[in-house]
């Protein structure tokens, strides 16, 4: 492989490793997209990822942990220390147990993290647990020697959950409780309802009323969970539910209406629709969280609009 190519991956390990790994700021994550934007990167970036995804299963082998360790006593230099498929075990193991983020504060039962908009915050926990928080979000943890408990404040966060069977790891949004041993799911939060989706594994929730646990089995399937405390389950497209965790946004034959608010969930800045009856006209493509002006550019051309600023709003319509 040649010097550009091992320079480029390298590129896309490190940014793997920023983004799972700190606070990423609004700066930050616009860099990656412009390096992802260049050719090959994304595809680049998306191979590297499944690699630290597959090696993550190897993370509790004590073989592959000395050989980590001796690994990261080399020097750099090495040229066997950067093949791919090794660089993707020691992204994976350097995903210690450790609180990380830029914003936190100790507060009765546990710590706090919470995102500004357009923000997003990796948070490793003791347990070997992890979770992303989404733009606009806040959350609690609490763990003790009997129980793991997250309560999710605000906003939406992506959890991957360390099995661990003497204690059950459970998020509770509002009156929503949602129970898990070892799994991977995603839980919004919002005005009228909770939305958790599940990526891996299963989970039960709760709606507090009385009313048995939905229990979700399968990826891909959703639990609806109304003010009232009903439930409804539905199988969701599980990629452009999880797609905010890689900085994308993916809609698929969604409405306008609903596409602009996800759009302005990233930005101060907002978009208003001046046509109502363009409101259920259909979307479809693929941008980076926080990139208004690529959304506005192709929304405006699809559907003949034009875009006018006002003060920090910018109102889409025919004329």
């Amino acid at each position: 492989m040649g010097t550009d190519e091992e320079r480029a991956d390298d590129q896309a390990a490190s940014w793997l490793a920023r983004l799972n790994m700190r606070s990423v700021t609004t700066d930050e994550l616009e860099a990656f997209y412009s390096w992802r934007r260049q050719p090959g990167n994304a595809d680049r970036y998306a191979r590297t990822e499944a690699l630290w995804r597959e090696s993550r299963a190897l993370g509790d082998d004590p073989e592959i942990a000395t050989a980590v360790r001796e690994a990261l006593g080399r020097p750099r230099t090495a040229r066997s220390f950067w093949h791919p498929s090794r660089r993707m075990v020691l992204a994976g193991a350097g995903l210690v147990p450790f609180a990380v983020g830029a914003t936190w504060l100790l507060r009765e039962g546990g710590r706090a993290y919470e995102t500004a908009t357009g923000e997003q915050l990796m948070v490793a926990l003791s347990d070997g647990s992890r979770i992303r928080l989404n733009t606009d979000s806040a959350l609690r943890v609490l763990l003790g020697h009997k129980v793991r408990r997250v309560t999710l404040d605000r906003g939406q966060a992506f959890f991957q959950v360390k099995h661990d069977p003497e204690r059950p790891f459970e998020v509770r949004s509002g009156q929503v409780a949602v129970r898990a041993l070892g799994t991977e799911f995603d839980v919004r939060m919002a005005p009228e309802q909770v939305l958790v989706v599940l990526a891996e594994g299963a989970v039960a929730v709760d709606p507090s009323n009385g009313k048995a646990p939905a229990r979700l089995s399968t990826p891909g399937q959703a639990a609806i969970v109304g003010a009232d405390g009903t439930v409804a389950t539905k199988r969701v497209d599980l990629e452009a539910a999880t797609c905010w965790t890689s900085g994308r946004l993916i809609f698929r034959a969604t409405p306008l209406e609903q596409a602009i608010a996800e759009a302005n969930r990233y930005s101060t800045r907002r978009i208003e629709l001046g046509d109502p009856g363009l409101a259920q006209a259909k979307v479809d493509g693929t941008f980076e969280t926080g990139d208004m002006d690529s959304f506005i550019a192709a929304v405006s051309a699809l559907f003949s609009l034009k875009a006018k600023t006002v003060e920090n709003k910018i109102l889409l319509s025919r004329s």
